[in-house]
């Protein structure tokens, strides 16, 4: 029998986000990166050397980079980017950034040049001045679409994009630069290991370098199964592994235009990415977290579970532009942040924060903009640090009302009121007879739900709890999913969710 050691620790928690115990503090309220004529299309957001965000965003056509100043603790006037070109603007497949210290790389396409428009412009300085736009194909004959920029080891940065003119045979392709950005190699195809013949000709690449080797997620496109592959490399040249990360199977005949994102390492060699899908039981597009570890079966890396953000928080809502964010701390601990576009009678921005080392995003969201009026939509987010050593979330998003990029920052602090997590946490015990979930007095009466990994509910319940873990439930083995959600609800509204692997 295994049953996990219990720390006694004290925290600040809310009755409506107890198991989260973490809540994002804006500084002030939201404001105006610009005005509506730069626009608020295709928003994303790196860090600089300085620990600075630094922002593109724009209208159709036009490309624009703003950067933190310091002085007036605002962000500076718009740059544009290549502004003889006209630059496709789009909220999925537009213009991708990436960064590693004061070197960032950005990646777009010029309209209608779908062979060859493919382009790059880099930064030195953290954002404040641009290269010249670099032709990132040369003389190709069909189309190279959607560059979506990371940055290697070397701090050389490489891009996933979509080759091919038909949707049936369009394949993952991949460009390397080994000079900074100046010149660009040629296409090599990162998708021929994965099932089927084509990826989704229109969801953007979520291409990332870790533990030594170039990987890239893609949603892959199986006889219109739309599921996430992770694609690897040791080399960037020969991409010789695909795996499934996504095991929902989401079967539609068209580009459902939304990638991925991902995060990591947690403590270990385990990273998290996050993406829609809409193969769940409410028939809805839904955010998942999917885990993975990537220091196995020689870095091709291995899947270990996908769960949902959400599985009782919120009954009728559409979820999507999932972004994911960590923050590492000087004493080695570290936070993280999940935030995606919600439409429950309204588009809103929610976030969910966990710890990195014991990690729940389930049923712990905050929403960001329910107060503020107008449509919130097309998160981005990132941490940085701040004088004292502890994180400073900075959150972007697209106020459609306005039609201006809107920004918040603030820290990330325990939610309000004194408990003790040793009294409260549900212990979870697992053994060869099945799972049992011990529970103390403060949750009585509590409804329990066991949900699948994709968010079908198998079982529910009333658990009761008369003394210090004193209430259990047991849920044998036989018919039991190998990946599972136990969650909990009491009469005041708090949520307690756990991921349950066996």
């Amino acid at each position: 029998m295994h049953k996990p050691s219990i720390i006694i620790l004290c925290l600040a928690l809310s009755a409506h986000a107890l198991s989260q115990s973490l809540i994002f503090s804006p500084e002030t309220e939201p404001v105006e990166v610009a005005s509506s004529s730069f626009g608020n299309k295709a928003i994303r957001m790196v860090t600089n050397g300085a620990d600075e965000p630094v922002l593109a965003f724009g209208s159709n056509g036009h490309l624009y980079v703003s950067v933190w100043d310091n002085p007036n603790n605002a962000f500076g006037a718009p740059m544009e980017i290549d502004a003889d070109a006209d630059v496709f603007m789009s909220d999925a497949e537009g213009p991708r950034m990436a960064s590693q210290g004061n070197y960032i790389a950005l990646t777009y396409q010029i309209s209608g040049e779908w062979a060859n428009g493919a382009r790059s412009v880099h930064s030195l300085d953290g954002g404040l001045t641009w290269s010249e736009p670099v032709p990132m194909i040369d003389g190709a004959t069909m189309d190279h679409f959607m560059p979506c920029v990371a940055i290697d080891g070397d701090g050389n940065p490489f891009a996933g994009l979509k080759v091919g003119n038909d949707p049936s045979s369009v394949y993952e392709g991949i460009l390397r630069s080994q000079d900074g950005g100046t010149n660009w190699l040629a296409t090599v195809d990162a998708s021929a290991n994965a099932d089927g013949d084509a990826v989704c000709e229109c969801c953007p690449s979520q291409p990332f370098y870790a533990a030594g080797r170039y990987y890239d997620l893609v949603r892959n496109n199986n006889a219109n199964i739309r599921d996430f592959w992770l694609m690897s490399s040791a080399d960037g040249s020969n991409w010789d592994a695909a795996l499934d990360i996504d095991p929902l199977d989401w079967e539609i005949n068209s580009c459902p235009e939304s990638g991925a994102t991902v995060t990591g390492p947690l403590p270990g060699s385990e990273y998290l990415t996050a993406f829609m899908s809409a193969a769940g039981p409410s028939g809805q597009s839904r955010v998942y977290v999917s885990t993975i570890d990537l220091e196995v079966n020689g870095g091709h890396g291995d899947w270990i579970s996908t769960e949902p953000v959400t599985v009782s928080q919120f009954d009728n809502a559409t979820q999507n532009t999932p972004v994911l964010g960590q923050w590492q701390g000087p004493d080695g601990n570290s936070i993280l942040a999940l935030a995606w576009e919600q439409n429950a009678g309204g588009y809103d921005v929610q976030v969910a924060l966990s710890s990195g080392e014991n990690w729940s995003l389930t049923d712990v969201a905050q929403n960001l903009t329910a107060e503020w009026s107008g449509q919130h939509r097309k998160p981005a987010l990132v941490f940085t640090t701040d004088t004292n050593g502890e994180a400073l979330l900075h959150v972007a998003w697209q106020h459609s009302s306005s039609g201006t990029v809107h920004y918040l920052r603030g820290g990330i602090e325990p939610s309000v009121g004194t408990v003790c997590l040793s009294h409260l946490e549900p212990q979870i015990i697992s053994d060869q007879n099945g799972i049992t979930v011990e529970v103390g007095s403060k949750w009585s009466n509590s409804i329990y739900s066991l949900w699948t990994s994709q968010g079908r509910l198998l079982q529910t319940g009333n658990i009761q709890g008369n003394g210090e873990q004193s209430g259990r439930v047991h849920f044998s083995h036989q018919n039991l999913p190998a990946h599972v959600i136990f969650s909990l609800e009491r009469s005041d509204g708090t949520r307690w969710a756990r991921q349950i692997i066996r």
